[in-house]
């Protein structure tokens, strides 16, 4: 892992002394790869447009969340910005100089990258979703336009999601191979979901056990991991030490915070239940 870090750092200090003129588009495309935005901007957005596109959404950014948590807790990735201050490959106490910026300062593992991860997987349901309306059409023309628009929109996926990678790395918060390994998982999940009709039908009871198997499951593997004597929290003093500013260190990003990302499954996902609810309630009144 030392190859991989040291070789990762290279590219980290590339991109800070050669892209200096881009911070501001880069720090804008990390915001963009935030998951916190598809609670807040993407599910409303599409559940209005599409509801089936909106459920499939909000499944696949839990989910998407929740494999996250528990691979952050299995994998103990370092970042960047305090694995340059404490490794002992570099001779000389000469370590490499990482620029650090207001939103580098994650306190959680850094393996798979979150932002990555949940930007994959949304924008997958969003290009997929919209190439489901064209691959319809029949005629010659509506084909060749089919192919144009299935072209624009994967590149504009790819395009989105190496800024994001590019961002979160040019930050020093996370090393090349965590925001790929981010980027391919999050599209794993999402094409799970292609296939899992179920989630358009489920029943309250349904969105009722998935959050329990949820929040249990990685309840209780903390709880394994805590008798084997893992300390869930070694990122934390690690990030407090070497943060170059305290104001921007962000507890928000530990562990115990993703496992909240059980929670608003049961919330969100009332959304489309109670919909689905009220329109089959209102057909019977009619009928």
């Amino acid at each position: 892992m030392d190859l991989l870090h040291s070789n990762g750092v290279l590219i980290i200090q590339h991109l800070q002394r050669d892209y200096r003129a881009y911070q501001d588009l880069l720090n804008f495309m990390s915001h963009i790869g935030d998951p916190r935005n598809i609670f807040s901007i993407y599910f409303p957005l599409w559940f209005q447009l599409n509801q089936v596109v909106g459920t499939k959404m909000i499944w696949v950014a839990v989910i998407g969340d929740w494999f996250n948590l528990i691979f952050k807790w299995i994998l103990f990735g370092h970042r960047p910005y305090w694995w340059v201050q404490e490794t002992m490959i570099y001779p000389n106490q000469s370590s490499p100089c990482l620029e650090q910026f207001p939103i580098t300062c994650e306190t959680g593992p850094g393996s798979p990258s979150g932002h990555a991860m949940g930007s994959s997987c949304v924008w997958y349901v969003m290009v997929t979703a919209a190439l489901s309306y064209t691959v319809r059409w029949k005629n010659k023309s509506a084909v060749s336009l089919h192919r144009l628009t299935w072209s624009f929109l994967w590149s504009i996926f790819w395009i989105i999601q190496i800024s994001v990678c590019i961002s979160r790395v040019f930050i020093a918060t996370h090393f090349p191979h965590q925001v790929v390994i981010g980027v391919f998982a999050g599209i794993l999940v999402a094409e799970a979901f292609e296939h899992t009709s179920a989630i358009q039908t489920a029943s309250l009871g349904m969105y009722i056990k998935t959050n329990l198997f949820l929040f249990i499951f990685a309840l209780g593997f903390y709880l394994v991991l805590k008798l084997l004597d893992i300390d869930l929290l070694w990122s934390v003093p690690k990030a407090k030490k070497w943060c170059a500013n305290p104001d921007w260190i962000n507890i928000d990003t530990t562990p115990f915070a993703g496992l909240s990302a059980a929670m608003p499954l049961t919330v969100v996902a009332l959304v489309p239940y109670c919909v689905h609810s009220l329109m089959r309630t209102t057909e019977k009144k009619l009928n």
